[in-house]
C-alpha cells in the first residue's frame, strides 16, 4: 500500500498562529491525534468548524482516523441534515453551536487546548478519500467532488511551486477553509511549505486591516475580488502587504492595480475550479494571458476544454470557454453558460459584469440572464447593483459608453446588498430569489 505523509515539515516548524499562540507542526499533530480518538474510526466527518485552527485540526484528525472530511457550502440546518442522512455514520464536528440543528456534534475545544507534542509524522494511504467538496451552486445545483489524499498531497506541492509565496510568509485568508480555494491555500499549503497561516477569518474591512497589522512580514493575503473591492472602496489605509492571491471570480485589471498601489503588494490572480484545484496564474495588473501550471495539460475538442494532470483521478471538462494560445498559455473568455447571443451578437456575462463593477460608485453588482417568463423573454438581461450614491439612470449612462444596446440590462435594480456566500460567489438560486423580490416590489 502506498502511503504519503500528512506533512513534509518538521515537528518544530510553525504551521499556524492561533490568536497569540504560535502552533508548531508537532503540537498540531498532537491535537489532531487527540481529536481522532474522539471520533469513530473511519467515519465521515462533517467539518463545520469556522475558526481555521479548529477546522485544520479536525481536517487532519478525520484523515488520520481513516475517515474523510465532508465540506458543505454552508452551515444551514437543511444542508447538515441531508449530509447526516446521506453518509452512513457521519459525525458533525463544530466549534460553535449550529442554529436549528438538534443532532449530536463533537466539540473539538479540549483537543485544541492540548499542549502535548508529537514528533512523529502520520502516513496516510495515498488512495484514501480525504475530502468531499460540495460546490456553492453559483451555476445552478451544487455538486460533490471527491478528493483522495494523493490528489490533495500532490496539488499542495504543485501550488507551493507555482504560487511561490515569500519564504517565511504569514498568511491571512478572508475565505472559509471549507471552500476549495481556502482549503488549498490556508489549510494545506502550510502543511507542505515554509508559510504560517493565521487562524482568523476576517470579513469586514476594519477586521482585515487589524488582522494584517497583527502578523509579521512578509504578509500574504488570500482573498476574493469582493473583499478586495471592499478594501479599495473603503478608503482605509491598508497595511503593507508583500503578496495578494485572488480567486473565485474574475479580477479586473483596474482593481488589481488599485490594490497594488494601495498596499505595495504583487497581486496574483489564480484560476481553477473545485474539480481541478488551482491550475493557472497571472499578474492581472500587467498581463491578460494565463500561465498554466506545469503539472497540467489542456486540450480542446468540439465541446470545450479538458484539463489533465497526473495527480487528478481523471480528466476534467472545464466549464469555462478558453482560447489556447500555446501549450502553456491561454485566455479566459468566460463560462460556457455565461456566453449569451442576443440579436445575433455574442457577449460574456462575466465581462459585462466586470464593466459594471468598474463604474465609480458601484460597490457590487451582477448582470445575468433571468429565466424566461411570459412577460420577459429569455434574451433580456437584468442587473442587480449595490451603489448607494448613484441612481439607476447614472449606471445606465455609464454602461452605455461601453456596452452594446443589445446587452443593456433591463431591468436594472438597485439593492442594499447581494446574497453572496462567504467565498464571494453568488448562488444562482439566491440571486433569482432576490431578483423576484425586487420585481414584486417594483410592481
Amino acid at each position: 500500500m502506498t502511503t504519503l505523509p500528512l506533512t513534509n515539515r518538521s515537528p518544530d516548524e510553525l504551521v499556524m498562529l492561533h490568536d497569540d499562540e504560535p502552533v508548531s507542526i508537532g503540537r498540531f499533530i498532537a491535537r489532531a491525534g487527540m481529536l481522532t480518538r474522539q471520533l469513530p474510526e473511519g467515519s465521515p466527518v462533517i467539518n463545520l468548524c469556522q475558526d481555521r485552527h479548529a477546522f485544520s485540526v479536525t481536517f487532519a484528525a478525520a484523515i488520520m482516523g481513516g475517515g474523510c472530511n465532508l465540506l458543505p457550502a454552508n452551515r444551514l440546518k437543511a444542508t447538515v441534515d441531508e449530509l447526516v442522512s446521506s453518509f452512513d455514520g457521519a459525525v458533525v464536528v463544530a466549534d460553535r453551536p449550529l442554529e436549528g440543528f438538534t443532532g449530536a456534534y463533537v466539540d473539538p475545544t479540549e483537543a485544541l487546548e492540548s499542549q502535548d507534542m508529537d514528533r512523529g509524522i502520520p502516513k496516510i494511504p495515498a488512495d484514501q478519500l480525504a475530502a468531499v467538496v460540495f460546490t456553492s451552486g453559483s451555476t445552478g445545483r451544487s455538486s460533490r467532488i471527491e478528493k483522495p489524499w494523493q490528489t490533495l498531497h500532490d496539488s499542495s506541492l504543485i501550488n507551493l511551486a507555482q504560487l511561490d509565496p515569500p519564504p517565511g510568509a504569514r498568511v491571512l485568508a478572508t475565505v472559509p477553509p471549507q471552500h476549495m480555494w481556502g482549503l488549498e491555500t490556508s489549510v494545506l499549503m502550510p502543511w507542505f511549505g515554509p508559510v504560517t497561516v493565521a487562524s482568523a477569518h476576517p470579513f469586514f474591512v476594519a477586521d482585515i486591516c487589524r488582522q494584517l497589522d497583527r502578523i509579521e512580514h512578509p504578509r500574504v493575503l488570500v482573498s476574493t475580488p469582493v473583499h478586495l473591492r471592499a478594501l479599495v472602496e473603503s478608503d482605509a489605509e491598508l497595511p503593507a502587504i508583500e503578496r495578494v492571491y485572488s480567486a473565485t471570480a474574475p479580477l479586473s485589471r483596474s482593481l488589481a492595480r488599485d490594490i497594488e498601489r494601495l498596499s505595495g503588494a504583487k497581486v496574483v490572480e489564480i484560476y481553477g475550479c473545485s474539480e481541478t484545484g488551482c491550475l493557472a496564474r497571472r499578474q492581472t495588473a500587467r498581463v491578460e494571458d494565463w500561465q498554466l501550471f506545469e503539472a497540467f495539460e489542456l486540450t480542446s475538442d468540439g465541446d470545450g476544454t479538458v484539463a489533465r494532470a497526473a495527480h487528478l483521478p481523471g480528466p476534467v471538462r472545464l466549464m469555462d470557454h478558453l482560447a489556447l494560445r500555446t501549450d502553456a498559455r491561454f485566455r479566459l473568455l468566460g463560462r460556457q453558460s455565461d456566453l449569451v447571443n442576443i440579436a445575433g451578437k455574442r457577449a460574456s456575462l462575466a465581462e459585462l459584469t466586470g464593466i459594471l463593477l468598474d463604474i465609480p460608485g458601484v460597490l457590487d453588482g451582477v448582470i445575468f440572464q433571468p429565466p424566461e417568463t411570459d412577460d420577459a423573454p429569455a434574451t433580456r438581461l437584468a442587473a442587480l447593483v449595490v451603489a448607494p450614491n448613484l441612481e439607476a439612470a447614472d449606471i445606465r449612462r455609464a454602461l452605455g459608453r461601453r456596452v452594446d444596446a443589445a446587452f443593456m440590462p433591463r431591468p436594472l435594480r438597485l439593492v442594499e446588498r447581494l446574497p453572496r456566500a462567504e467565498t464571494g460567489k453568488l448562488p444562482r438560486q439566491s440571486l433569482l430569489q432576490l431578483f423576484a423580490q425586487t420585481c414584486r416590489q417594483a410592481g
